[in-house]
């Protein structure tokens, strides 16, 4: 009979689970407060800020503590080195979250993640720096380790999902009344105490001479990977030495997506290979490391495609981030290739050392994914400048500045953009703090241009928005009697909308063809839009801005002003043709 543990058996698991990993326990209760803090948080709490990165920080600790702890007990050191260290190397990580800004961009974000995929392949290996390396027992330990991520969600998802039943019955029973964000709390108990402490309890040691790491390789994996992962991989290959060969025959330059295709399918593919690596020596499977080498010497054109595809979009658009990580993986891949060729016994921990490496140096230095994307595209930023001060600049080279600008805008702020066009920008900044893309544009001289713009769509339509920050705005309405919003393909009716010194209005519109007819009361007053909006360049090709186009309507009664909100519509033959616009209405009535 099945014998379930007791609760003293419990106990004492649990116990010895925080004696060994102390602080990593500290860190998840820390982390799943800040959690519940986050959770209850308003949207304006100023504190928000403080939990998220308090969050983050502690994410990355976790992991970090982790990795420390296995290094330490595999070398057998004093216990108070290893927390200092912990503490030491945890500051580091709360300053470098702590230096993200107020709201984190797409690019901290990134940087986030490259630090937490470091930190986890630190996990993978740190147990085995202090000692003689075993290759059987560091497959045997990551074997376990993943095995026990799996084993800790699922009991966390089938805990959670029992509580959380558990509570809507006595809800829905028993009518007892919870507070709202309990779901929430107990997730955040779950999956940051519980399955963190389980997790931790069956982390193995990889110096225990009386626990020692022994190879036991499951059969359901082999049969995985031989007969699902490998005949998939084999498939791919030969999708992508057939367009290889269709570009060498062809003479034509490589898709863009083909790099993250080749990178996906030789990660995979090593990893697959990483899989059946115990067993590849063994007599009867032979051909899976025949297949191993040989798949190693057939990477080598692909990895040829793949710097031929990122190297030209480098050289046409320059560095970002995600260019900088597709070279960066193709540089790690191609070492790994020569590692494993060359080397007649290679060790397999060579391939999550080298990868956390390679993650770490692209965080911090001059070498990293944010000073040479930086770097480069405030180069090309320079260059534009300078080719629009001698000649305007054609339609390809204003929408690479307009997506230049965008880069640096959204990810440095238009300060690091200022000592390459002093005046322009500095008057623009007296304006507005916090100006658009379009209106940096704009300022410097040139017109923005969307992503999705085609050269040959620019002279067939065009399209005005009027971009407005209406937080804590008042407008002037003096001179004027009472203000409403016309729509041009949407008639404008209201009976007896508004009494003025005792006399009632009733007002209407009607298109016309030369734009709107306004009626207020018996009078009517025509408002030219067509002939305006023909005669006004601000309605040009995705124009949006916060300048605002005014036109003025002078009648024997009434003084009427018309400020657009948006219009746009199709230009024919040089002709503008509107298609709808918006407009706010202000009339006075002359005394």
């Amino acid at each position: 009979m099945a014998k379930f543990p007791s609760f003293q058996n419990v106990l004492n698991t649990t116990q010895r689970t925080i004696l060994r990993f102390p602080l990593e326990f500290l860190i998840s209760i820390t982390g799943t407060i800040l959690a519940i803090f986050l959770n209850e948080a308003e949207y304006d709490d100023p504190n928000k800020e403080l939990y998220v990165k308090a969050l983050m920080s502690s994410s990355l600790c976790l992991v970090l503590f982790l990795s420390a702890s296995l290094f330490f007990i595999a070398a057998k050191k004093n216990n108070l080195l290893r927390y200092l260290t912990s503490i030491i190397l945890g500051s580091l990580i709360f300053l470098f979250v702590f230096n993200f800004h107020e709201d984190i961009t797409d690019i901290e974000i990134q940087q986030f993640i490259v630090l937490n995929i470091a930190l986890h392949l630190l996990v993978s290996f740190a147990g085995f720096l202090p000692r003689a390396y075993n290759q059987d027992e560091f497959w045997e330990f990551n074997k376990q380790l993943f095995l026990r991520i799996l084993t800790a969600g699922l009991y966390s998802i089938v805990l959670y999902a029992g509580l959380a039943l558990a509570i809507l019955a006595i809800d829905k029973l028993f009518h007892v009344e919870f507070y709202n964000h309990i779901y929430f709390h107990i997730f955040f108990i779950i999956s940051g105490i519980f399955n963190t402490t389980f997790f931790l309890s069956g982390v193995p040691e990889t110096n225990n001479e009386q626990v020692p790491l022994i190879l036991n390789y499951p059969k359901g994996l082999k049969n995985f990977t031989q007969y699902v992962l490998l005949p998939l991989i084999s498939l791919y290959l030969v999708i992508l030495i057939c367009y290889e060969a269709k570009i060498l025959v062809t003479l034509s330059l490589p898709v863009g997506w083909v790099s993250y295709l080749v990178l996906v399918f030789a990660i995979f593919g090593i990893l697959s290979f990483l899989l059946v690596h115990p067993i590849a020596t063994e007599k009867a499977n032979l051909w899976i490391r025949t297949f191993n080498r040989l798949f190693y010497f057939l990477l080598i054109p692909l990895l040829g495609l793949l710097f031929w595809a990122i190297l030209y979009r480098i050289n046409l658009y320059g560095f970002t981030h995600e260019r900088y990580y597709v070279l960066l993986l193709s540089i790690w891949l191609t070492i790994v290739v020569a590692y494993f060729l060359i080397q007649k016994q290679p060790k397999i921990k060579f391939i999550p050392i080298s990868m956390c490496l390679a993650a770490l140096l692209s965080l911090v230095g001059p070498q990293s994914a944010n000073s040479i994307s930086k770097y480069s595209q405030l180069s090309r930023f320079e260059m534009y400048i300078e080719k629009g001060k001698k000649e305007k600049l054609a339609f390809e080279h204003e929408k690479a500045l307009s997506s230049i600008v965008s880069f640096l805008q959204d990810n440095y702020g238009i300060e690091v953009m200022v000592p390459y066009a002093k005046t322009k920008l500095e008057a623009l900044l007296k304006k507005d703090k916090f100006p658009s893309d379009q209106e940096i544009m704009n300022s410097l001289g040139f017109e923005y241009r969307y992503e999705y713009d085609r050269k040959n769509d620019l002279d067939t339509n065009f399209y005005y928005y009027l971009y407005e920050n209406e937080d804590n705005q008042v407008t002037n309405i003096h001179g004027q009697d009472f203000l409403f919003t016309l729509s041009y393909n949407n008639t404008f009716k209201c009976d007896n909308c508004t009494s003025i010194d005792g006399k009632s209005y009733t007002i209407k519109s009607k298109k016309t063809d030369y734009g709107l007819d306004l009626q207020i009361n018996q009078d009517i007053v025509p408002l030219k839009i067509n002939d305006f909006v023909n005669a006004n360049s601000n309605f040009r090709r995705n124009n949006h801005t916060n300048e605002k186009v005014i036109q003025k309507v002078d009648n024997p009664k009434y003084t009427i002003t018309l400020t657009y909100v948006s219009a746009n519509g199709n230009i024919v033959k040089g002709k503008k043709i509107l298609t709808n616009c918006l407009i706010k209405v202000m009339v006075g009535i002359k005394k």
